[in-house]
């Protein structure tokens, strides 16, 4: 693996910790939707091709839990939940 491979495979988990931190944080970033956002698009696409070029169930399933739970945070930290500042607010 050269420099540009060793970049893309730290950027790659840095942007899962930061999900996997998201999804545990209980204040709201958009900083961290957006990671999660970006991190679901590109799991989504790598599930498609794994299935499209080898047929791999076991990838192809991998990357779509991967997706969905990206989705998930990211919709956490743009919504928000219970414990948010808005409904906190209205008590």
């Amino acid at each position: 693996m050269g420099s540009p491979g060793a970049i893309i495979f730290i950027g790659a988990i840095v942007a899962l910790a930061v999900v996997v931190w998201g999804a545990f944080r209980s204040r709201r970033s958009i900083a961290i939707a957006v990671v999660a956002v970006f991190v679901a698009v590109l799991a989504a696409g790598c599930g498609w091709y794994a299935f499209a070029e080898s047929q791999s169930l076991p990838w192809t399933i991998g990357y779509g839990v991967v997706a969905l739970l990206s989705v998930g945070v990211g919709v956490k930290h743009m919504i928000g939940g219970r414990g948010s500042i808005e409904s906190s607010s209205h008590d």
